[in-house]
């Protein structure tokens, strides 16, 4: 899902609440999307030929591992789309919303809906720009001087004008700051110093990742000091405890559980809406075979705005729904961002309860464009 959700829309959903003819081979060769898709769907294939001894009981699973104890297929079938918070974090910054519903398709299918999905046909979700990038650099983000003239792109623009003197409304290093020059003019919604700028930054930022995973992605200079990508979801993982567990191989396998990780990744950018000013995100989606399902993982790893951090897990089941095959998703996301710091009792509750309301827009939009 574009928004990351896989469901590929986790960068935007925690903004909202705090606010490429070849050959086949050579087109494998180019998208790393793909490269994911048909090494999971070849896996799937042999799955069906070769079938487990034990049958499955997703629903049972569903119940074991997350906070719906009393999930019932019939209802999800139905439509219903279960959102509640996670386990209360001790960590100040970190917040955890569980979500399950069902695909009216096979998991292959499923999977393949999760990966081409493009949250920007739904104004609702307030993702202006998405786009897949194949790590080649600045050029990537050219689209950015395509982005449309509203409130929210001009608040960006305007904070990101007021550099280097003033950062306190960017997610910067030291060193980005002093990256930017600014122009003459104010030519489209997004000026060209500002596609510039920011182009330089994503590019770099996606380098590093390629590079060396989550440790190599500097760290935000904020009012309150440091705030390290890596270090943050590391936090997010350790107070999840049945989410770190459930997808440990995949943890394990990529860049969320340290360095690179053996998985490749499928890599996309964005530009959002976080309360009224435009941001920019950098988003990693992995997706790997679990018994006769799928694990996917999109995992947030910079923005301008919105959150330091974030991971969107997303567990696939094979069920039956009327005779016909279908998928159960377990979704968690876990989002770290600075808008939770100072949040206690009431309004913390409230922010948890605004992010599942967003979690469950999201879905929705993805099942009506799904079926």
């Amino acid at each position: 899902m574009h928004d990351n959700v896989y469901l590929k829309f986790p960068a935007r959903l925690a903004a909202d609440w705090c606010g490429s003819r070849a050959t086949f081979a050579d087109e494998l060769l180019m998208n790393p999307r793909k490269r994911i898709f048909f090494a999971v769907i070849n896996w799937i294939g042999a799955v069906i030929v070769f079938p487990a001894i034990a049958p499955a009981d997703p629903i049972s699973d569903l119940r074991s591992v997350s906070v719906f104890k009393d999930a019932d297929l019939s209802k999800l079938s139905g439509g219903d789309i279960l959102a509640n918070r996670g386990p209360t974090m001790r960590f100040s910054r970190g917040l955890s919303v569980e979500s399950a519903f069902i695909v009216h398709a096979p998991v292959k299918t499923t999977l393949g809906f999760l990966q081409s999905w493009n949250p920007t046909r739904h104004s609702e979700l307030k993702v202006y720009l998405s786009g897949d990038l194949s790590g080649k650099g600045p050029g990537e983000f050219q689209s950015l001087s395509t982005a449309p003239a509203n409130s929210s792109v001009k608040a960006f623009v305007e904070a990101t004008e007021k550099l280097p003197g003033d950062a306190s409304k960017l997610q910067l290093s030291s060193a980005d700051v002093k990256e930017y020059a600014a122009g003459s003019g104010s030519e489209g919604a997004m000026p060209a110093s500002v596609v510039t700028f920011w182009s330089q930054v994503l590019a770099q930022r996606m380098k590093s990742f390629l590079s060396g995973g989550l440790s190599s992605q500097p760290p935000y200079q904020t009012a309150g000091g440091n705030i390290v990508p890596e270090e943050e979801i590391a936090a997010l993982l350790k107070e999840s405890p049945s989410a770190r567990t459930q997808f440990a191989p995949l943890i394990s396998s990529t860049a969320i559980g340290g360095g690179r990780g053996s998985v490749a990744p499928t890599l996309y950018w964005q530009l959002f809406d976080v309360e009224g000013q435009a941001a920019v995100s950098l988003d990693a989606f992995y997706a790997r075979p679990a018994g006769d399902g799928v694990q996917t993982a999109d995992l947030g790893y910079y923005s301008s705005g919105g959150f330091y951090a974030l991971v969107t897990f997303q567990q696939l089941w094979p069920v039956q729904v009327n005779g016909s095959d279908a998928t159960l998703i377990w979704r968690v996301d876990l989002t770290s961002a600075s808008a939770l710091s100072d949040l206690r009792g009431v309004e913390r509750l409230g922010s948890g309860a605004a992010m599942m309301r967003e979690v469950q827009k999201g879905v929705k939009a993805f099942l009506r464009d799904a079926r």
